[in-house]
């Protein structure tokens, strides 16, 4: 073999062969081309071809990735036997996916490439889409509310002619007058209702406090447009900016598109009624799994917490606590929080839990006035699929509210499942949402305030 040529091992099905490939002819084509001649069975337009690196993890190839051919090469530089396998689509993905295991330097780059994308998430701005469609969302029963949304909406029509504006159907009376005298009004003003489907709604911008925000995310139950939220309500955690600033502030949304974004997680809530009658279901070795194969009876995408409560029987509640189908604790209580990062500065923080950054994806488990106390707070990764019910050795039978609505009754062994949403809330913000979270527990939630002492 000459210096110019390379070893190269191919696998396909268990089966491997050898052979020698020139090295300007290195390249997907020729690999591929080789897979096709050595193995009856390999078709390209099925198949894929991974190589393995030097820590022995396999990468998939692309036809066009000039980066792989480049270190390929130096691989058979040092004199190292070039690997390569074919598999069909399925069976490659299912390898890239976790079929194999990975080496040590291997997993510690993932770790830290998870840490990086972390943080530029929460660092890197985001180009928006043209905004064309805005939906503005704020209290139907407060007055002077009402005149802003007016405000806002005509300022909006007046300033851009591609602009379309929602608000909400309850002001219709206060619009019409203006509709009548300004055909663009009657073209561009549309009233939107709770139950209606806002599928073409490119911003949210709302007008109140976090009661406002809280109500946005209800009414959309699947993806949720970036939210915009000025303050005008009486707590106001999560409103960013200062409505004497409305104009310039959404100046810069619409004409920049350029934007700071707070990813909130928010928590995919599930009922399964439980059909068995007591004598035929055992709490702690319910048949779980099958329980869960049949469809939800109600389901709700909830941005705080969902809120397990004795309701107004005089007795503790019995609530079985699973992490991934596994009996992890029986929590003797007044109820149970399972809240959002967002929603740890609201009903978990009254009930004794962490402050958690919004950043941080995790699921928080709140006891209200647990019966040990022993039974304190927990953290766990919002990957996890956490799942409550409560058993017939239970005294009562309990409620459910998700985000403070839909409060509904649990009887004996009704399941709720709850998972990370695929559908995370985009809460435009300051250029740093770190800085504004803090400033929040700071001046909203006075946070570590004490009074000044005098000095020693």
């Amino acid at each position: 073999m000459s210096d110019v040529d390379f070893n190269i091992k191919l696998t396909f099905r268990e089966e491997s062969v050898y052979v020698v490939v020139e090295k300007n002819k290195l390249n997907y084509e020729e690999i591929q081309n080789q897979f096709v001649k050595k193995f009856d069975y390999f078709v390209p337009e099925k198949s894929k071809i991974q190589w393995r690196d030097q820590d022995g993890d396999w990468i998939l190839w692309k036809k066009d990735d000039v980066d792989s051919v480049n270190i390929i090469k130096s691989m058979a530089n040092k004199d190292q036997i070039l690997n390569f396998r074919g598999g069909s689509i399925d069976q490659v993905l299912e390898n890239i996916n976790g079929g194999d295991s990975v080496s040590v330097k291997t997993l510690v780059k993932s770790y830290n490439h998870a840490l990086y994308e972390n943080r530029n998430m929460a660092e890197r701005g985001i180009q928006l889409d043209i905004i064309r469609h805005i939906m503005i969302v704020t209290k139907p029963s407060d007055h002077k509310l009402i005149d802003y949304t007016r405000e806002v909406a005509t300022w909006l029509i007046g300033s851009y002619h591609q602009i379309h504006v929602y608000v909400d159907h309850n002001f219709k009376n206060n619009y019409e007058s203006m509709i009548s005298e300004h055909e663009e009004y009657k073209k561009r003003i549309h009233f939107w209702s709770a139950n209606d489907e806002h599928e073409n709604i490119d911003l949210i911008v709302t007008l109140g406090g976090d009661g406002t925000v809280l109500f946005s995310s209800w009414m959309f139950q699947r993806d949720v447009p970036p939210l915009l939220s000025f303050h005008l309500g009486s707590l106001g955690f999560l409103t960013q900016f200062d409505f004497d600033n409305h104009r310039r502030v959404l100046r810069n949304v619409i004409e920049e598109g350029s934007v700071h974004v707070s990813v909130r997680m928010r928590l995919n809530c599930s009922i399964y009624r439980n059909n068995k009658k007591e004598n035929e279901s055992q709490s702690e070795n319910i048949d779980f799994s099958s329980q869960l194969n049949s469809k939800p009876s109600e389901s709700f995408q909830v941005l705080n917490e969902l809120c397990i409560d004795r309701g107004d029987a005089g007795n503790m509640l019995e609530m079985i606590l699973r992490m991934d189908g596994c009996v992890i604790t029986s929590i003797w209580a007044d109820g149970l929080i399972i809240a959002t990062s967002t929603g740890s500065t609201a009903y978990s923080l009254s009930a004794g839990g962490s402050l958690v950054h919004p950043d941080q994806n995790s699921i928080l488990i709140t006891p209200i006035a647990p019966h040990t106390l022993t039974a304190r707070p927990m953290i766990i990764p919002g990957f996890k699929k956490i799942s409550i019910s409560v058993p017939f050795t239970s005294r009562i039978s309990g409620w459910v509210s998700f985000d403070g609505r839909n409060r509904t009754s649990l009887a004996f062994d009704d399941t709720i499942v709850v998972t990370a949403s695929t559908y995370p809330l985009l809460s435009i913000c300051r250029k740093d949402p770190y800085k504004d979270w803090f400033h929040g527990l700071n001046q909203i939630l006075n946070w570590n305030h004490r009074v000044p002492q005098r000095p020693a």
